[in-house]
């Protein structure tokens, strides 16, 4: 029971519906059915993303390292703005999906985790190297293709928000292990 008692509070972030002191529930922000709701859901991978692009730029993390160069790399800041476009896609993927319902909120949760994935996956590969790296790439295409299906299920305008993501995840894993192939 102890234990229940100290997850209680971190569950609470992760409600979809909040009780107001008259008793009447209402959605979280991102989830409302406006406007406002699609801005947030759109607006908050952005700003995460650009956070972590800055972080990452900020402590040279773009930077190779011991990786060979392969001809069909881009450079960092491609790679960087690529993500930038990708991820309020994301967002917008997973606020359209909410929207058609029960179905579509159980289906959300998997562009909820591809979202969470990508922003711990550079520290992830940052931290085991080329194979980690190709390994990840791997999990992250097999995430985003079960998002992506997911997302067809409820409304296509949810699988073509993912569906770039899906062509640069490729890209990126056939990158990897071509570096890899190069060592």
């Amino acid at each position: 029971m102890k234990a229940l008692a100290t997850i209680a509070p971190a569950a609470r972030l992760f409600r979809v519906t909040t009780t107001t002191h008259t008793g009447a529930t209402q959605r979280m922000p991102w989830n409302r059915n406006d406007q406002a709701g699609f801005a947030i859901s759109t607006l908050g991978p952005l700003a995460l993303v650009l956070i972590g692009n800055g972080l990452i730029f900020a402590t040279g993390w773009n930077v190779g390292g011991d990786a060979p160069d392969i001809a069909l790399a881009p450079p960092g800041w491609v790679i960087g703005l690529i993500w930038v476009v990708i991820y309020p896609m994301w967002g917008a993927a997973r606020w359209y999906v909410w929207q058609t319902g029960l179905a579509g909120r159980r289906r959300s949760r998997w562009i909820s985790a591809l979202i969470v994935w990508g922003l711990l996956y550079p520290i992830l590969t940052g931290l085991t190297g080329l194979i980690g790296a190709a390994i990840a790439n791997v999990f992250s295409l097999a995430l985003a293709c079960i998002a992506a299906f997911q997302a067809y299920g409820v409304t296509k305008r949810g699988f073509w928000l993912i569906a770039p993501s899906l062509c640069w995840i490729t890209f990126a894993t056939v990158l990897g292990f071509m570096t890899l192939a190069a060592l």
